[in-house]
């Protein structure tokens, strides 16, 4: 049987060469071990999301302009448009109603359900509504 250009026959009868492919597999094999050993590894020593948020890192909702929402996660555009828009609609902080006085009342914005409302919990902050001049403060 005459050998064609590209058949690889002449690898069946040559041990070395056979000895070399395996060695290079194997090779090839290890490095990608390797490196996947090391991702995961990087991976498990990553920290969890913070639970202790630096305060100006934080978000409130009453105010932020779309950009400062597309921060926090799952929220992009459409949703932080979204926020926006129920703020204006809902809320009036001129008279000191806020429209969103806790996370959960994100919920009220279509699109954002529980679990958005979870994951952007720690990166909320809601000030306290201000005092009536005429009222005594409370302590």
């Amino acid at each position: 049987m005459a050998e064609r250009p590209g058949d690889f026959a002449h690898a069946r009868r040559d041990p070395a060469l056979r000895a070399a492919e395996s060695l290079a597999f194997l090779v090839g094999v290890g490095i990608c071990l390797v490196l996947s050993l090391g991702f995961a590894a990087g991976a498990l020593q990553r920290p969890e999301t913070a639970t202790a948020i630096p305060a100006g890192e934080r978000v409130n909702p009453n105010d932020a302009p779309v950009a400062s929402l597309m921060r926090l996660p799952q929220i992009g555009v459409a949703r932080a448009r979204a926020i926006v828009a129920y703020r204006q609609r809902t809320g009036s902080q001129a008279e000191g109603r806020p429209a969103f006085k806790t996370a959960d009342d994100l919920r009220h914005i279509k699109g954002i359900g529980p679990a958005i409302v979870e994951d952007v919990r720690p990166w909320l902050q809601f000030d306290d509504p201000p005092n009536d001049a005429n009222e005594p403060p409370t302590r």
